[in-house]
């Protein structure tokens, strides 16, 4: 079997862990909106002008109404709880109709209005998922995710998701960024340096590691993932990805059987026993 073969086969795989993910930003609608981005139509709004650097796609007639509604609603509202609430409302709205940049904008309006770790961790997560799922990834998203996680640091220098997330931008948006990948990697090591059982930065390197080639890395870090977290299921899906790649056949079915216990869904479970039948007769 060809490693572009185990490869999509493994993606079905995949797809177990991650359809929640799927069906919440629909493929068909973000080749439609994939760059939408909010206009704040509150003059005032200390970020308006910075919406400007996205690359813009058409509104829903209907969803440009709405939204601007809502934006008057909050740019004529003195109460800040209300103007929170109509925030999120517009976040779920642009979530129910797969704006991924709307998501992050509203996030981000919000965070300003609520300044939390919790708001601009949201703001940040949303940005990057924004630049993501983008097939024309902006740079402004990724230094906008960047800057909300840089601002989670700032207001609580300890909290290490904020820095593990600040790792991952600077290496999956490097080329935008004009950096080194080793930046973000970098940064993601000082986590471990910190905290050498810390499961977010040692999976990230992993798969940085698969990225780059270097299996031998790779396969320590999730190993070292297991070693913390048995049932870590990611960890087995991405040892099965490096072993089948290897063609060592026989480890990666040993690492497949390991991920279908730690599985509900029968239906998961089924494309696993499917796909390891499939292994062994190539």
């Amino acid at each position: 079997m060809s490693n572009k073969n185990k490869k999509k086969s493994l993606l079905i795989i995949l797809g177990g862990l991650f359809l929640g993910v799927l069906i919440y930003f629909a493929p068909d609608r973000l080749s439609q909106k994939e760059d939408s981005v909010a206009n704040s139509h509150d003059d005032s709004h200390e970020h308006a002008d910075e919406t400007t650097d996205f690359t813009f796609a058409d509104v829903d007639t209907l969803d440009q109404v709405f939204i601007d509604s809502k934006l008057e609603l909050i740019a004529n509202e003195s109460d800040l709880e209300t103007k929170l609430l109509q925030f999120d409302s517009l976040i779920l709205f642009s979530i129910q109709n797969n704006y991924p940049p709307l998501v992050a904008n509203f996030s981000e309006q919000k965070a300003i209005l609520d300044p939390t770790e919790t708001s601009w961790m949201l703001a940040g997560d949303n940005y990057f998922k924004a630049f993501r799922l983008s097939k024309n990834q902006s740079k402004k998203m990724i230094q906008k995710a960047i800057a909300s996680y840089e601002k989670v640091v700032a207001m609580n220098p300890q909290t290490l998701e904020a820095q593990t997330a600040i790792g991952v931008a600077y290496v999956e948006g490097a080329a935008m960024l004009g950096e080194a990948p080793m930046k973000g990697i970098g940064i993601l090591k000082e986590v471990l340096n910190k905290e050498p059982e810390n499961i977010d930065a040692l999976t990230n390197l992993g798969y940085f590691a698969i990225q780059s080639g270097q299996f031998d890395i790779a396969i320590e870090r999730f190993e070292t993932v297991l070693n913390i977290d048995p049932k870590n299921a990611e960890a087995y899906i991405y040892l099965t990805d490096i072993y089948l790649s290897q063609e060592n056949i026989e480890k990666g079915i040993e690492t497949l059987e390991k991920y279908k216990t730690l599985v509900n869904d029968p239906l998961v479970k089924q494309q696993v026993d499917d796909y390891i039948k499939e292994i062994k007769n190539k």
